[in-house]
């Protein structure tokens, strides 16, 4: 018998929500964890596995799913009247330089189409940094115009989250507890510090260097905090439905990127149509972080583990097949 104050066993997956879901939980899900080795933090709002759990409540790096609440933030000040998507944010930054390609706007930042220089390109980049990376050095060194080709940067968010800083004047730490954490309810999760105590991972990745990704990557949280963010969002809680749907409209032409985040309609294991899906993961160091939402069904699954992209495969729910497409299938489609 499992007591709700106290962790489950290592690798042991339990729900307490109803009997059914504990029953379901131990006939779908426990398998698929046995079957890839999962040992990492699962959590599930929602559907017949509702109130699914594993791990032990610790603070995991929530990686790039950091850019999908600084993208909340975002459409929540355009919201107000004080950010607008479309105009060039240069018009919010005074040091931009005179010079230079176009200024990007803020939904081509969030869809990486900014043209900004990627220090991550060069061959002596170092990923184990834990410096602070200056984004307005990213902006003094773009050669190309905003508006192209996708192409993946952490300066992008960078330069998001000194805009919100500069059109709010509070720290991105300070938004994130007052407008999302506070009205979504996470009791843990927050912006690294140096001092932050995190989940163990197989490459002893320093709080210091969570702590350096900031907007694009800095967060932490424990799985609870990253499925009840989910929920305020698909509530209403964090933005109007029509201000959420602008920030999940996936581009099919940029590999169904949205603002932050992927969206895009998949089928999963027996489920009669396809699913509408919307994704967003992490990866720093020896952590890796997965966050979905099928808004449509009013579920949500947070998943983390220890370990890095080359040491444990999530696989793609698109290839219909590995742990995620598993989860996934199980997750909405179990009757």
């Amino acid at each position: 018998v499992l007591l709700t104050g106290c962790p489950a066993p290592d690798g042991m997956v339990y729900s307490v929500s109803s009997p059914r879901a504990s029953e379901l939980v131990q006939e779908r899900l426990q398998p698929i964890v046995d079957a890839y080795a999962f040992d990492g933090a699962i959590r599930i709002s929602g559907g017949p596995l509702d109130g699914a759990k594993m791990g032990r409540g610790e603070l995991w790096p929530w990686a790039s799913v950091t850019k999908q609440v600084v993208a909340t933030l975002v459409i929540q000040d355009v919201e107000a009247g004080r950010l607008s998507l479309d105009e060039p944010v240069s018009t919010y930054l005074e040091n931009w330089p005179a010079t230079g390609p176009a200024a990007p706007s803020l939904r081509q930042l969030m869809r990486h189409q900014s043209g900004l220089y990627d220090p991550e390109d060069e061959k002596d980049y170092d990923p184990h940094s834990a410096t602070d990376l200056d984004p307005m050095s990213c902006v003094e060194r773009r050669t190309q115009e905003p508006g192209g080709s996708f192409n993946y940067s952490n300066c992008d968010f960078l330069l998001v989250g000194r805009i919100l800083e500069q059109v709010n004047g509070r720290t991105l730490d300070a938004l994130f507890q007052s407008r999302i954490a506070e009205p979504a309810g996470l009791f843990e999760a927050r912006f690294v510090e140096a001092d932050t105590r995190l989940a163990p991972d197989r490459d002893e990745t320093s709080a210091s260097r969570i702590a350096a990704h900031g907007a694009a990557g800095g967060i932490a949280g424990t799985a609870w905090d990253l499925v009840r963010f989910d929920e305020a969002l698909m509530d209403g809680r964090l933005l109007s439905s029509q201000a959420r749907e602008e920030m999940w409209d996936g581009v099919l032409e940029l590999g169904y990127t949205a603002l932050g985040q992927w969206e895009a309609t998949l089928p999963l294991d027996g489920c009669n149509e396809p699913i509408r899906i919307i994704e967003r993961r992490g990866a720093v160091g020896g952590y890796q972080a997965r966050n979905f939402m099928m808004p449509e069904r009013n579920i949500a699954i947070a998943a983390f583990i220890g370990q890095s992209e080359e040491q444990y495969p999530f696989g793609e729910v698109w290839s219909r097949e590995g742990l995620s497409y598993e989860i996934l299938s199980a997750a909405v489609c179990t009757e």
